[in-house]
């Protein structure tokens, strides 16, 4: 299974290449129908997965390779905005949406249904004014991802609580240099359940990884990281023996330490998906009805 995966990581490298990074790999190069239609496996660096697309626009502007940064050229935001803006971006689904949308970026996957991405748009750049305008519903009618259940309810938490905890993590982590992925984590966790709130896990780690990305002079890009369920999976099966933090930095090292651990973190959930030959219904709509397979190599 592992020959499986480092199959797999090679692919989506070029695809990666290809898209972003100024390679003219072709669909023989590549050689494999799912990973060069369907856009889940194009990336093996998590700042270029969709589900980052519009942190990356706000953070390269003019230099996005994905020629999103353009709409915000002129548009600054702070720091600490920025910051809570990543909160309530993975709060609220991080603009996941498959269904293709014409007036690309807006609506797309990276950056639909949520409510500070119109608010962006009309260059609304702070926190106070985002929380002013949160909408009654409706304001993260995100697809295909489940948002969380929150006591008291998301809009409530996001209005209620939602800056007492960040201002609880900055106040930790501003205190301390390169704090790792997993102590920001541990940090709104124990935060959210002295308050009486469930355990944030995939939200506070999706968010704990911006903080690495944007701002690594506070998160360790280095660092180890929490797996998901479909990270877990694929680690068991290629990797059964080894620790999951081993296993995600010997995975990094064997394939030429193009990847922090949080990268590979996200490139082994993508390998779960790849093997069942997964394609949302929107997917196989947006390729007129054909259901493509991987080309595996045995």
């Amino acid at each position: 299974m592992i020959h499986q995966f480092l199959d797999y990581f090679n692919k989506a490298k070029k695809m990666q290449e290809l898209k972003f990074e100024g390679h003219t790999w072709t669909k023989e190069d590549v050689n494999d129908d799912l990973v060069w239609h369907i856009p889940i496996y194009d990336v093996v660096n998590r700042k270029y997965a969709a589900f980052s697309s519009l942190l990356e626009a706000l953070d390269k502007k003019d230099k996005d390779p994905k020629g999103n940064g353009i709409y915000f050229k002129d548009l600054e935001i702070k720091d600490d905005d920025f910051i809570n803006l990543c909160y309530f971006f993975r709060l609220c689904g991080s603009g996941i949406n498959y269904i293709p949308k014409v007036d690309e970026p807006w609506n797309t996957h990276g950056f639909g249904n949520f409510w500070i991405v119109d608010l962006l748009r009309d260059e609304v750049n702070d926190t106070k004014s985002w929380l002013e305008f949160i909408p009654n519903d409706k304001f993260c009618d995100v697809k295909g991802y489940l948002l969380p259940m929150i006591k008291g309810g998301l809009r409530n938490f996001i209005l209620d609580e939602s800056l007492l905890l960040l201002d609880h993590i900055k106040s930790k982590i501003y205190n301390k240099s390169f704090n790792s992925i997993k102590e920001v984590v541990d940090i709104g966790n124990d935060y959210l359940i002295s308050k009486g709130f469930k355990r944030q896990n995939f939200v506070l780690t999706a968010f704990a990884m911006d903080l690495a990305e944007y701002y690594p002079h506070i998160v360790d890009r280095n660092s180890d990281v929490y797996v998901g369920s479909n990270a877990k999976k694929c680690l068991d099966q290629i990797l059964p023996k080894m620790n999951k933090d081993k296993a995600l930095r010997y995975l990094c090292d064997i394939t030429g330490n193009h990847n922090k651990p949080y990268d590979m973190e996200d490139v082994a959930c993508d390998f779960i998906r790849y093997i069942g030959n997964f394609q949302s219904p929107d997917h196989i709509k947006m390729n007129n009805g054909l259901i493509y397979k991987n080309n595996v190599s045995e």
